[in-house]
């Protein structure tokens, strides 16, 4: 790893401690140390215990305006993971196979994984994984793609990986959603009992999302409540979900050949551990009580917080400040729209009226 792009002294990089001060992870993980980490680093000592926390920073860059030394971690820290993920998939002996299950739901997810940048779509296609069914993507289609499906589950029996994006209805037996004239209720049964681990895509395939709001017609669910082997889920919420988080767990999977550490909800900690409010760039102006009133206001043009417009970023768990959509550049807040917590389970039932303040002792009860 050549790090001489960074263009600084690993030397100067041992007093202050500065980025440990405000770094949102470090106040969790007592393990994630950002300055023990560039430590490491200089020594050479990046061990497998090192590696795996790595992917615990989410990019924030809060530790970067505080180091009076001009040293960078954050992006230290992005260029090894970064070297690790491809050095990684580099090692691996076959392909991973890929059964990828669409139902009720925006295609959102699949939207947005398209538009991911490391690796680009191309590269996890063509180099990373064995893409054998997924209906936007795949060019069969009718009974050609079912043919195609059938024959994967059955070739790769309990060694294939089934990616879910959408709700699954339950009520009158499934009918409100067939493919191939099998319901989806059917679908995941079958096909999740077969394979090697399910990772579920999406706040609709994680907890019903949207088809399971209230009044709920169609008895929409999570595939938490469908599969029968629940240590075999992952759950990788939001409304669509960061493409980020999605690799992000399929390559430490692959790299560390395990599961990482999961939250109650079953989604993974490195992505979801901390509330969004903790990662913000309007943190400060919370802190100080400085908050637009109305969309379009002088505060509100100023970028000052929106907790008051209704942002359900202090009891959200998800890093979308930290790694951002389209390539790194915005999220919803850096655009003046407050969080709406999509990641969260029932957040379109239980954060509505979505423009009204959140009540954030009640959540943190």
């Amino acid at each position: 790893m050549n790090f001489t792009q960074f263009q600084f002294n690993f030397e100067l990089c041992f007093k202050c401690g500065a980025c440990s001060g405000v770094c949102p992870v470090k106040k969790r993980m007592d393990e994630f140390d950002p300055r023990k980490i560039m430590h490491i680093l200089h020594l050479g000592f990046l061990d497998n215990s090192t590696k795996e926390i790595l992917w615990y920073c989410v990019q924030c860059g809060k530790c970067i305006p505080v180091c009076p030394m001009d040293v960078k971690p954050k992006y230290v820290i992005k260029f090894v993971r970064d070297s690790i993920i491809r050095d990684g998939l580099s090692k691996l002996n076959n392909k991973p196979t890929l059964v990828w299950l669409h139902f009720m739901s925006c295609t959102g997810c699949t939207e947005a994984l398209l538009r991911s940048e490391f690796p680009s779509i191309k590269e996890v296609i063509l180099d990373v994984i064995n893409l054998e069914y997924h209906e936007t993507l795949m060019p069969a289609a009718g009974e050609q793609a079912e043919e195609v499906l059938q024959q994967t589950i059955e070739k790769y029996k309990k060694n294939y990986l089934c990616v879910v994006e959408g709700a699954i209805p339950v009520k009158d037996k499934g009918v409100y959603c067939k493919i191939g004239n099998k319901t989806a209720l059917e679908l995941v049964k079958k096909i999740t009992k077969n394979a090697k681990f399910t990772i579920a895509l999406g706040t609709c395939a994680c907890f019903g999302g949207i088809p399971a709001a209230a009044p709920n017609p169609t008895g929409a669910v999570g595939v938490k409540d469908i599969i029968e082997d629940k240590q075999k889920l992952i759950n990788i919420p939001g409304c669509p979900p960061n493409p980020y988080n999605f690799l992000a767990t399929l390559f430490y999977i692959f790299i560390f050949n395990k599961f990482p550490s999961l939250d109650e909800f079953k989604r993974p900690i490195f992505a979801y551990g901390g509330v969004i409010h903790d990662y913000c760039e309007r943190l400060d102006y919370f802190e100080e009580k400085k908050f637009a009133e109305a969309f379009g206001d002088e505060k509100h043009r100023k970028g000052y917080c929106l907790y008051k417009l209704g942002c359900k970023g202090p009891v959200t768990h998800a890093n979308c400040p930290g790694i951002k959509f389209c390539g790194n550049l915005t999220w919803p807040v850096s655009s003046g729209h407050p969080c709406i917590g999509c990641t969260e389970p029932h957040f379109w039932d239980k954060f509505t009226p979505f423009y009204e303040p959140v009540e954030i002792e009640k959540f943190l009860k």
